[in-house]
């Protein structure tokens, strides 16, 4: 258990602390409107002060002498850099801050700030990834790459409808690949070789690096597009980011109602297509072309614009839709349609810290979107008690899943009679109630 302070209790600060407390971690929230305040006094089992995190009061209540972490996310980079640099010299062992403005990211060193946490940049690096590989709704790179996890709903021409996983041994080598977990009906599971899917079931898949289309023949997806034009929905931090990132492969269009952040945009990227209108209105979307190569990537700063641009592209025949959504009801009501590729700043922060709040052991750790299952990434030390024994051997969890390990840069997908070494890397699927139990075991 760390004793960890959360500044700020907006869409991210909630989730944190909804989360860490979950597990039974020591959180203190400090939040300095108050009608917040009450809302998490009444829903969060952890400490909620109604202050400011740029206050040495306020930050000596939440005990920052003794923490172990602060996560400063408030809106105002300002306070959060504050708030990390007077708890560091407190005594509080390790500090995260939401900083977005480069200028501001220079002066990080001689704040004595560990690490910075910008979900627009980690999103812009998901939806790349998402562009490169259309027809995917998530992908997660382990160990630099050598091991990827890709999401997908399963179509109907997918060969694992139906038959138990354990027999499904034709399919480009059971070595290569392993259903990790899925999801049906809201509910997430834990796969094993007795799980029998079925069309629309969210599932992850475990694939080797270069092997990625393993992945999609298994979800069931046919690669017969490429992407060629991407249509950016709002003129955000993020739209500009990821505009300047993309221009170079691919047609860039970028369109919002707003003028003055439209000739932000125009000004600075003379490379882009920027247009002034509304997104919302179908004859807009169709006035810049849409075709079976586009896809639309809705970053506005407004979640349900974003929900409506995509809904409209969606019956407009758009073939690869993405949405930054942050508010869990929206997201929620996204899961009664087709679209299924979503961006959540919550979750992209959550990734820049949860290693940090696992054991020493835990090289990256992964929370998903639509899912309640975790990934952790385990590195095993010459003391771990588990060298030498087979995975049969071990007493694991029921809810949890060795899938994929890293050997002297080569990978496996183990089988029961799999041998753990010293330094072996392990990507390990669990849900969250078992993540204590499996840190004892490897770490």
């Amino acid at each position: 258990m760390k004793k960890i302070i959360i500044v700020g209790a907006g869409e991210v600060g909630n989730f944190l602390a909804n989360k860490l407390s979950s597990e039974q971690h020591d959180v203190t929230v400090i939040e300095s409107d108050s009608l917040k305040v009450d809302e998490l006094n009444s829903s969060l089992d952890a400490l909620v002060i109604n202050g400011n995190g740029g206050s040495p009061s306020s930050l000596m209540q939440a005990g920052a002498e003794t923490a172990d972490l602060i996560i400063a996310v408030t809106d105002d980079e300002n306070v959060n850099m504050l708030s990390c640099y007077l708890a560091k010299n407190m005594g509080t062992k390790k500090s995260f801050a939401r900083v977005q403005d480069s200028s501001l990211k220079s002066e990080l060193d001689d704040l004595n700030i560990d690490q910075i946490i910008d979900p627009s940049e980690s999103a812009c690096d998901e939806i790349e990834k998402l562009l490169s590989r259309a027809g995917i709704y998530d992908i997660h790179e382990f160990s630099g790459g050598k091991i990827l996890s890709v999401g997908g709903v399963l179509t109907k021409d997918s060969p694992l409808i139906s038959k138990k996983l354990a027999d499904i041994h034709e399919f480009g080598g059971r070595e290569n690949w392993l259903v990790t977990a899925y999801v049906r009906e809201g509910i997430s599971y834990i796969a094993n070789g007795e799980t029998v899917l079925d069309t629309d079931d969210h599932v992850k898949i475990i694939v080797k690096s270069g092997d990625i289309q393993t992945a999609t023949a298994l979800i069931g997806i046919d690669f017969n597009y490429q992407i060629k034009k991407v249509i950016i929905i709002g003129a955000s931090r993020s739209s500009e980011i990821l505009a300047e990132r993309l221009y170079k492969d691919y047609e860039v269009v970028v369109i919002d109602d707003n003028k003055k952040d439209c000739n932000r945009i125009a000004e600075n990227n003379s490379h882009v297509i920027v247009v002034n209108n509304d997104p919302r209105d179908p004859k807009n979307l169709i006035d810049l072309g849409i075709g079976s190569d586009t896809a639309i990537v809705a970053l506005s700063k407004n979640d349900s614009k974003n929900i409506v641009c995509s809904l409209v592209g969606n019956a407009l025949g758009v073939p690869e839709i993405i949405t930054r959504v942050n508010k869990i009801d929206y997201l929620e009501l996204l899961k009664e349609t087709s679209i299924q590729a979503t961006i959540s700043t919550r979750i992209t922060a959550a990734n820049s810290i949860l290693q940090y709040v696992r054991s020493d052991q835990v090289k990256s750790a992964l929370t998903f979107e639509d899912t309640e299952v975790e990934a952790l990434e385990i590195l095993l030390s010459e003391n771990c008690h588990v060298l030498d024994k087979s995975l049969t051997e071990l007493e694991l969890p029921q809810n949890c899943l060795i899938a994929g390990v890293i050997r002297r840069e080569k990978t496996y997908i183990p089988s029961g009679n799999w041998k753990f070494g010293n330094k072996d890397r392990l990507i390990v699927f669990t849900l969250p109630e078992s993540i204590d139990e499996i840190e004892n075991v490897f770490c």
